[in-house]
C-alpha cells in the first residue's frame, strides 16, 4: 500500500480507525510505530467521523466485490487482489464522484489541487 502512495508522490504519516479490535492489537500497534505511522482513532460513539471511510467501503462492495464474485469465481486471494487493485486504480482516477465536495472529480484531481499539509513537528 504504501508503495502505491509513493507512486503517487504522497507520503503516509497518519491513519484514522474506529475503535475495532482489529485496530487495537499489539501486531497493528507495532506495525504502524515501526513504519513510523501516527495512528489516530475517532471518538467513541461519534460514526460521522468515519462515514467517508464507510462510503468508500460500500462502494466497493456494490460496485467490485458483488459483481466480481457474480461472474467469476477466483481460486486465489491474488486473482481477487490483482482485480480489485486494477478496480481502486479506475475509481481513484476515472469514477466520477457527484457529491457536494466531489462535484464530479475523481480522487486524483483532489489529490493533484490540493496544498500539501503543513506539519508541525513535536518539539
Amino acid at each position: 500500500m504504501i508503495s502505491i502512495l509513493d507512486d503517487v508522490g504522497i507520503e503516509l504519516r497518519g491513519v484514522l480507525s474506529d475503535n475495532g479490535p482489529e485496530f487495537a492489537g499489539k501486531a497493528f500497534t507495532e506495525h504502524m510505530a515501526e513504519l513510523g505511522i501516527t495512528h489516530h482513532r475517532i471518538p467513541a460513539r461519534s460514526p460521522n467521523h468515519n462515514s467517508v471511510c464507510e462510503r468508500v467501503q460500500a462502494t466497493i462492495l456494490q460496485e467490485f466485490y458483488r459483481p466480481a464474485f457474480h461472474r467469476q469465481r477466483f481460486d486465489t486471494l491474488a486473482e481477487l487482489e490483482t482485480q480489485l487493485q486494477g478496480f481502486l486504480t479506475r475509481y481513484n482516477t476515472k469514477r466520477r464522484n457527484h457529491g457536494a465536495y466531489m462535484a464530479g472529480r475523481v480522487p486524483m484531481q483532489v489529490l493533484e489541487t490540493h496544498p500539501a499539509p503543513i506539519v508541525h513537528e513535536n518539539s
